[in-house]
């Protein structure tokens, strides 16, 4: 039986096509859903009608990758006065593709990141908080069947870690987000 799961595994691992290099790309997503231990009593929320971005990089080794981030968003807390925030986070992460068929594959991926919250009113910077924590993500990457190595993606990500700053502690701390992005490979 072990032997059949590991012939299946390796079948599996090795079906679709196989590339390395590294490649570049850009995403745009939806405001992440900020949650925390201590967020409540600052009545912290993302705006509304507000955005992610997040610029990618990394080298495939085959169906592995190591991947960096850099992304940013708007945050904004309230404990009586309005404070507005501009969120960045750096990551690396591990991701491993799964190839489908027909160009689609799906991915995951987990790794570190590095979160600032920092005032915009350049005034308020005793309010800036960071941290540092895991990050996980998931999602289903096209790529387009070009002489360019070109691919969509959506994926969702998920982050958590510890975010403290000289005045403000937001505790225990994580993000959900999606986002539709493009890569390509050079």
């Amino acid at each position: 039986m072990k032997r059949a799961v590991f012939a299946v595994a390796l079948v599996a691992a090795s079906s679709g096509v196989a590339s390395a290099g590294g490649y570049i790309g850009l995403g745009i997503g939806t405001a992440p859903a900020v949650n925390g231990s201590n967020l409540e009593s600052y009545n912290a929320t993302t705006r509304e009608d507000g955005r992610s971005g997040r610029l990618v990089g990394g080298f495939r080794f085959g169906r592995f990758a190591i991947e960096g981030a850099i992304g940013k968003f708007d945050f904004v807390y309230d404990d009586g006065n309005l404070f507005a925030f501009t969120a960045y986070q750096a990551q690396v992460s591990g991701k491993f593709t799964l190839p489908l068929q027909d160009g689609f594959g799906v991915f995951g991926r987990v790794g570190l990141h590095k979160q600032w919250f920092n005032a915009q009113r350049a005034d308020f910077d005793a309010l800036d908080v960071s941290g540092t924590g895991i990050v996980a993500g998931v999602g289903v990457e096209y790529r387009l069947p070009t002489a360019l190595d070109v691919s969509l993606f959506v994926d969702y990500q998920y982050s958590r870690g510890g975010m403290s700053g000289e005045r403000l502690d937001f505790g225990s701390t994580s993000t959900r987000m999606w986002t539709l992005g493009a890569t390509i490979g050079f």
